[in-house]
């Protein structure tokens, strides 16, 4: 995004645009599905922090601090950037973390997710209504949520690092020897000190999938516990209380998450497969040929609409978009 549209998002945040001129920022971001969804979740985050009120303060200020340092270890602040005292900070508290997720949402593939909803029962959850979402944990940990994946986790996460899962999510835990981290999904429980991996429980059964991208990872069936212990580019598979593994040969296993692709001879039907459960967007075809056509190409944090055009190009078909989705056509 440039600075006007910077701007223009903290002003919208902020109220100060007319009814005129925020029909028309809306109808500038229509044509982008991801900065509809960028908007949406800073309009949800803006709402969250409007609600709070000074018995809030001291989370607030935690929470705070908790963003800017991972922010600063992900080069997103400047050398320059210092602490807010606690007490000068509550009145630039709601501004500041617009001014944040501005920051944030400019880079690349890079997603914040600061809804944190606290049932009866003490436990936090987070979901991903829309898109991919991201969630930074209180040990630092970080879970990138898939759609329509949500996590539940204690209060007392940093040290009982014990979470419930369902859908997909990958994660990237801090190492901490004395508590080890554990993701169940299912039957299936999944224990790790620090690596990276992914977890994914299949639609319509009981099926549960881990990968694991570095360090390794310890693959259990409740109740019979079964285990195995899973290494960098393995899958462990779990179905009706047994495990499997194979090695991950998928170059666009995490495509939702990296949104990097790799097709070499691929149809063109499985290539537009994989770009909707990336996207989760619905691409129709209107020609018979589409079965005949293959591709070989790759992409790289590029919005669907870009591919399309370019796969548009390519075969010489038209793209448009629809209520119900994207449409290829002679």
């Amino acid at each position: 995004m440039n600075k006007n549209r910077d701007n223009e998002l903290a002003r919208y945040l902020a109220g100060e645009m007319s009814m005129k001129e925020e029909i028309t920022f809306r109808k500038s971001l229509e044509r982008d599905p991801r900065q509809l969804n960028d908007l949406h979740m800073m309009e949800q985050t803006w709402k969250h922090f409007d609600k709070g009120g000074r018995q809030d303060h001291s989370d607030s200020v935690a929470a705070w601090n908790k963003l800017r340092h991972r922010m600063e270890q992900d080069g997103l602040l400047g050398k320059q950037a210092s602490a807010v005292k606690e007490n000068r900070l509550l009145p630039y508290m709601r501004v500041a973390a617009a001014i944040l997720l501005i920051i944030a949402i400019g880079v690349p593939s890079i997603y914040f997710g600061f809804i944190r909803n606290q049932g009866s029962n003490g436990e936090f959850s987070q979901l991903a209504e829309s898109g991919m979402r991201t969630v930074d944990l209180p040990d630092g940990s970080r879970v990138f949520l898939n759609e329509g994946a949500g996590i539940q986790y204690p209060a007392n996460f940093v040290h009982q690092r014990d979470i419930q899962l369902d859908g997909e999510a990958f994660f990237e835990v801090m190492a901490d020897p004395m508590n080890p981290f554990t993701v169940r999904s299912g039957k299936v429980v999944v224990s790790v000190l620090g690596t990276s991996f992914n977890v994914k429980t299949l639609p319509r059964s009981d099926e549960v999938e881990v990968f694991v991208q570095s360090g390794a990872v310890r693959m259990s069936v409740d109740p019979i516990n079964s285990h195995m212990t899973l290494k960098p580019g393995e899958v462990g598979k779990s179905s009706r209380n047994e495990l499997t593994r194979e090695s991950q040969k998928d170059p666009n296993y995490l495509s939702w998450k990296t949104k990097e692709f790799k097709f070499v001879e691929t149809d063109l039907k499985e290539v537009l497969l994989e770009l909707e459960e990336s996207y989760h967007v619905r691409i129709h075809s209107e020609t018979a040929e589409l079965s005949d056509m293959k591709i070989t190409t790759s992409y790289s944090e590029q919005s669907i609409d870009a591919i399309l055009e370019t796969i548009g190009t390519a075969f010489g078909l038209k793209v448009s978009l629809r209520e119900d989705g994207y449409y290829l056509s002679n």
